[in-house]
């Protein structure tokens, strides 16, 4: 008997989506043990500030079209149906219901792993899942102090994977949009048509 299909999720607002965020996915799609990555679009991260965020619409929409040619990636909406706050504790309890069949692992950059043991119920978050670590910092970037509650890099439910460090920013994006810079190559040709044609982050 086959076991259970292993779920990669992978959170962000992608605003918008780039080749960065669809190298990782990638990445730990072919690379790891997981069968499959969700990308995991969030209406609104309670450790964001509010203001910057397009529709949620145009977001999931330039995610669909940019994963649309892989079949090992797949965009989900589940958080712009549950109740805001949108704490990813709570996204996965109810994806741990919904989907009893399946096996989640939580993909996150080592900046926001270093901060995990602020996150709301973290505790449980590491008892239920595993997570699957990638680089983020550059080499010439030194590594922020950590206090004594920081997540150990050792804990038996943390994975860190070698995978390649891209440093593209969604903000220096929305930024050379709104400059009239050219962007082409740093995020997929659908998703730039798409914010050309709709006008986003123009104003």
């Amino acid at each position: 008997m086959m076991g259970p299909r292993n779920v990669g999720l992978y959170f962000g607002s992608f605003n918008p989506i780039h080749m960065g965020h669809l190298i990782i996915a990638n990445h730990m799609a072919q690379s790891t043990d997981l069968d499959e990555v969700w990308l995991v679009v969030t209406p609104q991260s309670p450790h964001k500030a509010k203001g910057a965020l397009i529709a949620f619409a145009d977001r999931m929409q330039m995610v669909r079209l940019a994963i649309s040619d892989n079949p090992a990636l797949s965009a989900t909406d589940v958080e712009a149906n549950l109740p805001e706050p949108h704490y990813t504790a709570a996204t996965m309890r109810h994806l741990r219901g919904a989907h009893p069949e399946l096996t989640f692992s939580i993909i996150i950059g080592e900046d926001n792993f270093e901060t995990l043991h602020t996150w709301k119920d973290h505790e449980e978050l590491l008892r239920e899942h595993r997570f699957l670590v990638y680089p983020r910092r550059t080499p010439d970037v030194p590594p922020p102090a950590l206090d004594g509650q920081a997540v150990p890099c050792n804990h038996p439910h943390v994975e860190h994977c070698n995978a390649p460090m891209i440093s593209i920013s969604s903000t220096y994006l929305r930024q050379a949009i709104l400059a009239n810079q050219d962007i082409r190559y740093l995020l997929p040709d659908k998703v730039l048509h798409y914010i050309g044609s709709n006008h986003l982050y123009e104003d």
